[in-house]
Order: structure tokens, then sequence, then C-alpha cells
């Protein structure tokens, strides 16, 4: 008679452990934990690459802002000396109007001695001019210019003296202005910076990951915009 063998239970068959409520309570706060410190030392990067870009700015700001006061008071120099130099050829060219009327009354009273005398005392600049409206006939030319003071060869010195003043002026003062606008530029990128700073600053101090994770993307994103704007503004060494 056979006898049916009876099936072992398998030995080796052990019931699967399940992680204990205590084991899932750590797992969970030890994730936490890493989240916190990545948040954290990200956040202190960016931290101190704002802080870094933000001194930055503010150094070449005060820089321009230097250079404006600078082109400033050059610029008031050169209207200051423009304008001396067009009084001296006002009062030159008063003079030289006196002088020309008394050579012309010489003239027309047939004076040849006081004509010739008032003549030969003409300064270039009257004389040459003088030389050219006599050219053109004007007792005969009705379309002649009314006096040799208004002939192109009527140049003095003292009126190229300040038309070279002038133009000196308004280069400075336009120099001025862009480094006025250069200057507010860098300012703009401190406040901008400073966002971040407190964007940076915050991250972390919420109990959502998204919110965390929000505020230092923002930072993080708006930084990079900062730096690359600040790469595109000229820059002084000092």
């Amino acid at each position: 008679m056979n006898d049916q063998a009876t099936p072992q239970p398998d030995v080796d068959a052990t019931p699967t452990q399940q992680p204990s409520l205590s084991q899932r309570i750590l797992s969970q706060e030890d994730q936490v934990s890493r989240f916190d410190r990545w948040v954290e030392f990200i956040s202190a990067v960016v931290l101190a690459l704002a802080t870094v870009a933000t001194a930055w700015c503010a150094y070449q700001s005060t820089l321009w802002g230097g250079d404006e006061t600078k082109y400033r008071a050059a610029a008031n120099t050169a209207t200051t000396r423009a304008g001396q130099a067009s009084s001296a050829a006002l009062q030159q060219t008063s003079f030289h109007a006196s002088l020309f009327i008394d050579w012309a009354a010489a003239i027309s009273t047939e004076n040849k001695l006081l004509a010739d005398f008032l003549y030969q005392r003409f300064p270039p600049a009257l004389k040459s001019a003088s030389d050219a409206w006599l050219a053109t006939q004007p007792l005969q030319n009705p379309d002649a210019p009314s006096s040799p003071l208004v002939m192109p060869e009527y140049q003095l010195p003292e009126s190229a003296e300040a038309a070279s003043w002038t133009a000196e002026a308004t280069a400075q003062w336009n120099q001025a202005e862009q480094a006025d606008q250069i200057a507010d530029r860098y300012v703009l990128l401190t406040v901008l910076f400073a966002s971040v700073l407190f964007f940076a600053g915050i991250a972390g101090k919420f109990q959502s990951r998204l919110i965390d994770m929000a505020m230092l993307a923002l930072g993080l994103l708006v930084l990079l915009a900062g730096m690359v704007i600040t790469l595109t503004f000229p820059i002084q060494l000092g």
C-alpha cells in the first residue's frame, strides 16, 4: 500500500515585513531634511551672487555719477569761455564797424588822406572783407552786401574761438547726459538684485515645498536676467 506523501511547508518562504510607522515617519523626515538642506544651499549661493552683483552695480553707479559731475563741470567751463570769446568778438565787431563808418565818411567827403590813414589801420579781418566788398561794386550793384561785416571773408579769431568752445560745451554736456543715463541704469539693476535677495531670503521659510521652490526659482531667474543685462552695460575700473 503506497502512502501518499503529504506536502511539507516551505520553510524558506517568509512573510514580507512591512515597514513600521516609526520607520516611515523617519524616512519622510529624512527626505524633508534633505530637501531643506538643498534649498538652503542654493539660497545661500543665490544670496552670495546677488550681494556681489548689488555691490558691483552700486560701485559702477558711483563711478559713472562722478564722471557725470566731471563732464558737467567741463561743460560749464567751456560755456563760460565761449561767452567770453563771444563778448570779445562782439566788441571787435563794434570797433570795426565804427572804423569802417569813419573810413566811408572820409571817402564820401573826398578826404583821401584820412581815408588812406584809416584804411592802413584796418585789422586784417576788416581789410580783407572790405576789399571783397568793394569788388562787388556796392555803389552800382543793388544786390551787393550791405557792409564788409557780413561778408564771408570777415572772420574774427574770437568768433572762431567762441564756436570752438560752444562745440566743446555741447560735447561735454552730451557725455554728462550719457554718464547720467548709465548711472541710472546701474541704480535700477541694484534694485533688481535687491529683489533677488528678498526672494532667495524667504525661500525655505514656507511649509510648502512648491512655494519654496517657486521663490527660489524666481530669485534665480531674476538673478540670471540681471547678470545678462549687466554684461551689456559699459564698465569702469576706477
